[in-house]
């Protein structure tokens, strides 16, 4: 039965309305009557009506006033507003306010009572919705986490994926936690289905109790995902409230649910889309709760950093692998990983465990880094490679993977380059040799004109041309002074601004160095 209260001025009306409809009869109950707005937010208030029939123009609060004070109160609520001609004008205002429907005085009241039942109508409508809603968001938050996993969605995607999901993302910044329970029997008194959905609403809590923006999203068995976004906070204040928030969720669930969980994060990230590549980490950290334990809360970050930097700085190949790759040379990655491999299994100083740690640092590096420099690499074919990784029981079977994977990502860098490499030093080279002259040419003015990172060409430089990018600029440059000076009468200050000094000490003390004599001295050698 739908709740109705009834705010009117006129007695007279408030009268006939209460005693003419008979309300039960059509499934209606009257909960109470007001002379005015005020009057009619507190029935509001105390009994909360499906259906408020309201006057427009009433003292102290009109019709409209307290509209929009129902709908901030409680927007289901539906307001039938009465209204006379000379208040028609008020009509598109009530609209605005999404007042369900108005009717002209006198009222009759078949109208009414018709007008009553199709609020109704509306009324069992949304609550069917609703609960369709609430029955698919199980399935609704799987599929979404699926999406994440398998696909890379656009910022506008990912947005309609949550407001499904009744979430509106805020904030420059966005990571995700993985969640697993530690406790899959709880014996037959309670399902593991309840004791999850209790430590979810925990971690619901949690988050409004810290004002934190995000949500919490199902996922299957006795696992869940929580993505947060940094509303207006800096990422080390972002980053620092993760960690408050992970801490309490660990201490909560263990203190009031006597269980436990352990939580896995991503790295953050700066756009939304990026997400799903904090998710995936999330979900990759996750399998190392073996090594690290239960009740734990850690980060893909502390995975990739932990035990595997003795290994690391053992080996010191992560610099150069990755300059190998992104250079596109296959080849050098296969023979530094070999290298390597021979070097750790001469001395065998090295544990299977941190082996392993090390493999996934740097496999998670390869996902992380090919998001930048080869978005369009096939990484899918990959997928759990992690999990393969930590059941692997020898260093070769180990290598064998890292080198499959970034030898496949240095080919298809290769393949993208082509023989681009050649161009682009060539390129460089020659704006070089056209802009010598200009003073502030440097490393990084050359890389934007050729449309690569100052890094990247600076790379370049060595490997194909076996000299770097100061030396050829300096080389260039005195190159020219030199043919200055035998040719021409100009004074050193001269010459100097001619080939980009604006500093004629410091040119001199180039030139001597390139030469072995002062511009004073080879001057004299004319």
């Amino acid at each position: 039965m739908y709740k109705v209260a009834i705010v009117d001025d006129d007695r007279i009306i408030r009268k006939g309305l209460s005693s003419v409809i008979p309300w039960t009869e059509h499934g209606f109950e009257l909960v109470g009557v007001g002379a005015d707005g005020e009057q009619g937010l507190e029935i509001i208030k105390e009994h909360d009506p499906h259906i408020v029939i309201s006057d427009i123009q009433m003292p102290f609060m009109d019709g409209l006033e307290m509209t929009k004070a129902i709908k901030e109160y409680n927007p289901k609520t539906k307001v039938i507003l009465l209204t006379g001609y000379e208040d028609f004008k008020y009509a598109h205002e009530a609209i605005k306010l999404k007042a369900y429907d108005y009717l002209l005085k006198p009222v009759e009241t078949s109208d009414l009572i018709e007008k009553l039942k199709q609020a109704s109508l509306e009324l069992d409508l949304e609550l069917q919705k609703e609960n369709h809603i609430n029955e698919s968001q199980p399935y609704l938050q799987q599929q979404f986490l699926k999406s994440l996993s398998l696909n890379d969605l656009t910022n506008e995607e990912i947005v309609i994926e949550l407001c499904k999901l009744g979430v509106e993302p805020k904030g420059a910044h966005s990571a995700a936690l993985y969640v697993k329970m530690d406790q899959t029997d709880f014996g037959p008194q309670t399902d593991m289905q309840t004791v999850k959905d209790r430590i979810m609403e925990y971690c619901r809590n949690i988050l409004d109790v810290f004002k934190m923006e995000g949500c919490v999203v199902n996922a299957e068995t006795e696992q869940f995902a929580v993505f947060l976004f940094g509303s207006d906070l800096l990422a080390d204040d972002f980053t620092g409230a993760i960690t408050n928030v992970t801490r309490e969720f660990l201490s909560t669930i263990q203190e009031n649910l006597h269980t436990t969980i352990t939580i896995t994060s991503g790295r953050i990230y700066h756009e939304l889309a990026d997400v799903s590549c904090s998710y995936r980490e999330s979900v990759k950290a996750m399998n190392f709760r073996h090594l690290v334990g239960i009740n734990q809360a850690y980060s893909i970050e502390e995975i990739e950093a932990s035990e595997c930097e003795e290994v690391a700085e053992q080996l010191k190949i992560e610099e150069d692998l990755f300059r190998y790759i992104t250079l596109g040379l296959p080849e050098k990655v296969t023979e530094l990983l070999e290298n390597a491999k021979i070097e750790l299994l001469t001395n065998k100083r090295v544990s299977l465990q941190e082996m392993v740690l090390f493999a996934v640092r740097v496999i998670s590096l390869l996902f992380y880094e090919s998001s930048k420099m080869a978005k369009n690499w096939d990484y899918t074919k990959f997928e759990n490679v992690e999990s393969r990784v930590v059941k692997l029981q020898t260093m070769d079977e180990i290598f064998s993977e890292i080198k499959i994977m970034a030898v496949d990502l240095a080919e298809f860098i290769k393949k993208l380059n082509g023989n681009q490499k050649h161009t682009l030093v060539d390129k460089a080279i020659n704006f070089i040799r056209e802009n010598y002259h200009v003073a502030n040419v440097s490393l990084q003015t050359v890389a934007e004109e050729v449309h690569v990172s100052s890094a990247y060409l600076s790379n370049l430089f060595k490997v194909e041309k076996g000299f770097n990018f100061g030396d050829f600029l300096i080389e260039t440059r005195m190159k020219k002074a030199m043919e200055l000076f035998q040719t021409t009468d100009m004074k050193t200050y001269e010459v100097a601004e001619k080939i980009g000094y604006s500093n004629p000490q410091y040119f001199s003390s180039c030139f001597k160095k390139f030469t072995g004599y002062s511009p004073i001295e080879f001057k004299k050698l004319k």
